[in-house]
């Protein structure tokens, strides 16, 4: 029986948790070869009812801290016990050499994920098979001589694709064999991870991206290089999700309704600089799983004296419900939440970087960057978000397509990787358009550095917005944003706000009506 489901309506599957004490089955300790297997059975096991979990040991926010706070029981117990409680769901073994190339961990992967098997090194197969876990070999890979990237995922595309869902593909790395796997195998997804910045390589995974539909299919992981890999799917009208370093995503992702608190009330149109701060880089899943929950917990005396716009990705609700719903219960007033780029999943329509000679336009067909706006529309709406982050920078016409097929928006931002200049405002009907500036600020000098010049820039005669951008990764500290509003505010004779995202364009729309 499977009770895994993926309507129409999700862009991942959901996983049915009824109650069960897990199997907490630590892997870090583990060879890869075992890492590999145990997650991939994972994935068959949870698939039917989720029953096993393995906790990550190099969290930034504890092995078993989400556990805990969900209140998920489980009892700690080992590997080969898993396998010998579990293996009669499991159709066999699909062995392969990781020396010939590590490509073919992905390989084995994709096709073990059609066949309900698990891929295994002749050894680790000989181990089990000498415990008394008898797995019939499905696949033998072992005996293969192709060693390049594009032979091996040429392949995949030729002999498993059509098997593998069309919904989902997943780019991981080779090396990764614990974070996505347990995915890959219960949703039966093809694994490719290609050089997009070698031509060869780049055609073989545009290869998998032409037979999936915008709209209705995405991309999960990483890439060798950000901007190569994600205007490659973006081409295709397809985003991604970062999420290579994920764990339990069979535990996390299941069917469940956000609960969003109510928006508060829109604040008094003043004449001041109104000054929207948002944190990046939400659009990252393993960040709100790992890093974004110890930062979270660390600065809950701090969080709440300032407004910060926290970028997540509107995935969540189907990732990780619970994940959501932890920071909306535990936030504050003055946190506010915002979708990271660039919508539902990381879509990069144009590249304004200096390392392009000038801006370059990734989007092929407008139809399908509409789709992807009506789809990111869609899921932020569900997940309480009204206001996106959108990276790098959009077209006339892709501005235009944007804000006619996400309508629930207040509002969008666009990327400005220079201080030489204010920020600047557009509009696309009644949907405000702002670019950062700073876009990617680290210190408490640079980000007081833009906002003195944004006011000494200001006539002072009607309200003024700037959106600013600071990373979670620099040296700016959630702590350091009650002084720099206090500096400012004394600069301007008490005429300055941090606000909220959603506040800031309400503000921004009541001020160009008049």
């Amino acid at each position: 029986m499977q009770t895994m489901t993926w309507r129409q309506d999700r862009i991942f599957p959901a996983f049915t948790y009824q109650g069960a004490t897990l199997d907490a089955v630590e892997s870090n300790t583990m060879k890869r070869d075992e890492q590999l297997a145990l997650a991939t059975l994972q994935g068959i096991v949870n698939r039917t009812e989720v029953r096993l979990l393995i906790p990550d040991m190099h969290t930034d926010e504890g092995s078993e801290t989400w556990i805990q706070t969900l209140g998920y029981p489980y009892t700690k117990t080992d590997f080969l016990s898993v396998f010998k409680k579990y293996a009669h769901e499991v159709s066999g073994a699909v062995l392969y050499d990781p020396r010939i190339s590590p490509h073919y961990i992905n390989l084995a992967c994709t096709a073990a994920s059609t066949q309900n098997a698990i891929p295994m090194t002749e050894r680790l197969w000989g181990y089990l098979m000498g415990e008394g876990v008898i797995l019939p070999v499905v696949e033998d890979l072992t005996t293969f001589t192709m060693t390049t990237a594009e032979e091996i995922y040429t392949y995949a595309y030729n002999k498993y694709w059509q098997k593998n869902t069309h919904r989902l593909i997943v780019s991981q790395a080779p090396h990764e064999v614990f974070h996505l796997r347990d995915l890959v195998a219960a949703a039966g997804c093809a694994v490719v991870f290609c050089e997009n910045r070698r031509e060869n390589e780049r055609l073989v995974y545009e290869k998998f991206l032409a037979d999936m539909e915008p709209g209705h299919a995405i991309a999960i992981g990483w890439y060798t290089e950000e901007r190569s890999g994600i205007t490659t799917a973006t081409a295709y009208g397809l985003s991604t999700v970062p999420g290579d370093l994920f764990s339990n995503f069979t535990v996390f992702a299941h069917e469940k309704e956000v609960k969003i608190p109510t928006e508060p009330p829109m604040s008094l149109l003043e004449n001041k600089i109104y000054v929207a701060l948002f944190a990046s880089d939400g659009d990252n899943i393993q960040y709100v799983q790992r890093y974004m929950r110890k930062l979270w917990d660390a600065t809950k005396d701090d969080r709440g004296k300032v407004p910060i716009n926290w970028t997540i990705s509107p995935s969540l609700v189907d990732t990780a419900p619970d994940i959501l719903q932890y920071y909306y219960d535990t936030a504050t007033e003055k946190d506010c939440f915002v979708s990271g780029p660039s919508g539902l999943g990381y879509a990069m329509p144009v590249n304004t970087l200096a390392e392009e000679i000038e801006a370059k336009n990734y989007v092929r067909d407008d139809a399908d960057f509409a789709k992807y706006a009506a789809l990111s529309n869609r899921y932020c709406k569900r997940a309480g978000l009204r206001a996106v982050t959108v990276w790098d920078n959009m077209t006339e016409n892709q501005r235009r397509l944007y804000a006619e097929n996400a309508p629930e928006l207040y509002g969008i931002t666009v990327q400005l990787f220079t201080d030489d200049r204010e920020s600047i405002s557009s509009w696309e009907g009644d949907m405000p358009i702002k670019q950062f500036t700073p876009c990617y600020t680290c210190t408490e000098e640079h980000l007081m550095r833009v906002l003195t010049r944004e006011v000494n820039a200001w006539d002072g005669m009607s309200p003024k917005f700037v959106a600013a951008q600071f990373s979670i990764w620099g040296q700016l500290r959630v702590s350091d944003f009650a002084a720099v509003e206090k500096k400012m505010q004394e600069l301007t004779g008490g005429r300055f706000a941090f606000v909220r995202a959603d506040d800031f364009f309400r503000l921004m729309r009541k001020n160009k009506m008049g």
